[in-house]
């Protein structure tokens, strides 16, 4: 197996693995929007939790004015629920695009920033529609599945399609991610949290 296809399917399997917000039919070969034209709404930033079998962290902050970096932490709970069991780390460089009315959440794996000629690696984005709602985010992700987005080539050809499109509801997957962000109590344990994550990325 090739170094590309290797990291490749290793984003597949993150993706999957994460779900909802992260899910694999989010992952899309191009990115939506321009991050140089975009602006980091200071109402993303925090940690947005949520659950399934594992707990998901999404610590958010500006990357720049324009941007975010989103550090994705993925545990288990152990017996005390105020601990966490580590299970994979991932980091991305965020960005919002408005699209129709609706925000669009852009996620591009910092692996994947800079590439050089020659590099094996293939790029890979996510993208999800994001609504706010005071504490909660919901975050349904765009469809690699949907027949006119499998062959987009550019950014521009894939708001297109999801600019005409946009009421049609296979564009997304079928099930939304609802999102809490943590209060200012909760913060208070961010670093800690943080310190439990050390040394995996």
């Amino acid at each position: 197996m090739t170094a590309a296809r290797t990291f490749y399917r290793r984003g597949l399997l993150v993706a999957l693995m994460l779900a909802g917000l992260l899910g694999a039919a989010a992952c899309l070969p191009v990115p939506l929007g321009d991050p140089a034209k975009s602006k980091a709404d200071s109402r993303y930033f925090g940690v947005w939790e949520w659950r399934d079998a594992r707990v998901y962290r999404a610590i958010i902050r500006p990357w720049d004015e324009r941007t975010f970096a989103i550090d994705v932490l993925t545990g288990e709970i152990g017996d005390d629920p105020a601990t966490t069991k580590p299970k994979a780390r991932d980091v991305y460089k965020g960005w919002l695009t408005e699209v129709k009315g609706q925000t669009f959440l852009t996620m591009q794996p910092i692996e994947t920033l800079g590439m050089v000629n020659g590099d094996p690696r293939q790029s890979y984005y996510i993208v999800t529609k994001v609504k706010l709602d005071g504490a909660t985010m919901t975050a349904t992700p765009v469809s690699n599945e949907y027949e006119k987005i499998k062959d987009v080539k550019s950014a521009a050809a894939l708001e297109k399609v999801i600019a005409d499109n946009i009421d049609d509801p296979k564009l997304f997957t079928p099930n939304p991610t609802v999102l809490t962000k943590w209060t200012v109590e909760q913060m208070k344990g961010l670093e800690k949290l943080e310190e439990t994550f050390q040394g995996w990325k």
